[in-house]
């Protein structure tokens, strides 16, 4: 595996990205415990212009392991997260692999190991550099509109799952059927959820096309609207008291003002997303629906 793992390494360094993506999908499969290849993975995506994908491998390989083996990812897969989410410009360039925890008595030695895979990377990003540079330079590619739009669909998908959770736990909390702390855990949980699709889409590389870019920006805005409400739906409920919840309303109001707002914001995403999911076959969606 570590001989694999190296010749993959190699063959980011020389810019081999989108080859490598099914290879490094089978070996995620094989071995769903090891970090590695999904760093690797992470990275190839993100080179391909597949900033989404990527962030959705790090989720997935999160889920795995708090699931499975209640751990967090390895420091360096957390950071490679942050990095793609901002996206690092160190990223287009070989960086030093993720190595295995295994903390002990051979750490110095380790780390001296690390240190000189971390010089070996540095001089094989120089010498791609350098043949990119005497061959013209190339640009990343702006992504094809169809995959964009499949994309999209996917987040409104679970985006719908919030916004179903988030009006079920408003109404039975009001009636007294849900009790305002576990009212308050779920929408806690469906804000988590809405602020990761809000990173991940902000990541998204959208094509070069003006409909696409709008409903890019329109999503983001209706996302963060929606956050706002229910940040306010949660104030509400924390601050009532007795059964249904009473006062104070102006935190109401303002919650209710909110997601009129963020409905508004949908109904504009919505207006200028739908044409383009109607001409890939994909689902067409309602402002109330996510």
């Amino acid at each position: 595996m570590a001989v694999l793992e190296g010749r993959i390494d190699a063959d980011l360094a020389r810019g081999r990205h989108d080859e490598l993506v099914p290879e490094l999908e089978q070996l995620v499969a094989r071995e769903p415990y090891r970090e590695r290849p999904r760093a690797q993975l992470m990275l190839a995506l993100y080179r391909a212009g597949r900033q989404a994908d990527a962030l959705e491998v790090y989720r997935r390989t999160r889920e795995t392991l708090i699931g499975e083996l209640g751990i967090e990812p390895a420091k360096e897969l957390q950071e490679l997260e942050q990095a793609i989410l901002r996206h690092d410009p160190v990223l287009d360039r070989p960086a030093p692999p993720l190595r295995a925890r295994d903390p002990g008595p051979e750490a110095p030695r380790r780390r001296r190991l690390w240190l000189a895979g971390a010089v070996a990377a540095v001089i094989a990003a120089a010498l791609v550099i350098a043949f990119a540079t005497t061959n013209g330079g190339s640009k990343k590619a702006r992504p094809p509109l169809r995959p964009f739009v499949a994309k999209v669909e996917n987040f409104l998908v679970q985006s719908r799952d919030g916004r179903r959770e988030v009006a079920s736990a408003i109404r039975r909390a009001g009636r007294c059927a849900l009790p305002r702390k576990a009212a308050l855990v779920q929408l806690g949980r469906v804000q988590r959820n809405r602020q990761s699709l809000l990173d991940q889409i902000a990541a998204l590389s959208v094509p070069d096309d003006a409909a696409a870019g709008r409903a890019s920006d329109s999503l983001q805005r209706a996302i963060q609207r929606s956050i706002r409400a229910d940040g306010l739906y949660s104030d509400w409920l924390a601050a009532a008291r007795g059964c249904p919840p009473r006062g104070p309303g102006a935190d109401l109001r303002a919650a209710h003002a909110a997601d009129a707002d963020a409905s508004r914001a949908k109904l504009s995403f919505v207006a200028v997303f739908n044409p383009l999911a109607r001409r890939f076959g994909q689902e067409v969606w309602a402002a109330d629906e996510f």
